[in-house]
């Protein structure tokens, strides 16, 4: 019965060790842009980060693939949510960059350009002095190419209720 005891706490211990190494995110750090599941329609992504206590973190893009018999393939973001981690390749896109915030409120930005259709994740560590990972943020977002944007009259025709209301208005008052 000791033996099993012994076994369950060291079983229990793994699990729960396992747990901090995969933490859970850093409440005080948010990815501000791009906006997590969103869809941008560019050639190059503003990454920005609000740190909210002092902190060091570490800013990563990668670009996200489902591997396809062995070939890295582009899907889109439907198809990467749905895609089961092991079948997914993740390629770095740039350099890992480091940030400290020594203030109650920082900000982190950069331009990543050059990004081409397809999905990349923005990740942020938070790390203490040893350069451990206490907590993990991340975003996917997908990329898609400036010509398919959308058609801005039809952009116009679904304006919401008060801009739509707004519009209303002004067409009262000046007689348009």
């Amino acid at each position: 019965m000791r033996k099993f005891m012994i076994a369950a706490a060291f079983a229990a211990v793994l699990l729960l060790s396992a747990q901090a190494v995969f933490a859970a995110p850093n409440p005080s750090v948010t990815i501000v842009n791009p906006v997590s599941g969103s869809t941008v329609y560019a050639d190059s992504l503003l990454v920005s980060v609000k740190v909210t206590t002092a902190a060091a973190i570490k800013v990563s893009v990668t670009q996200e693939y489902k591997v396809v018999n062995g070939e890295n393939t582009t899907i889109s973001l439907e198809e990467y949510q749905k895609t089961d981690k092991s079948e997914l390749a993740s390629v770095a896109f740039g350099a890992t960059e480091s940030f400290t915030s020594t203030s109650s409120l920082s900000f982190y930005t950069k331009k990543v350009e050059n990004v081409k259709p397809g999905i990349y994740k923005i990740t942020v560590r938070t790390v203490d002095a040893e350069d451990k990972v206490l907590y993990t943020n991340s975003n996917p977002v997908e990329i898609k190419a400036k010509e398919g944007q959308a058609d801005p009259a039809a952009l116009e025709s679904q304006a919401s209720g008060p801009a739509q209301f707004l519009k209303g208005l002004l067409k009262i008052i000046f007689n348009n």
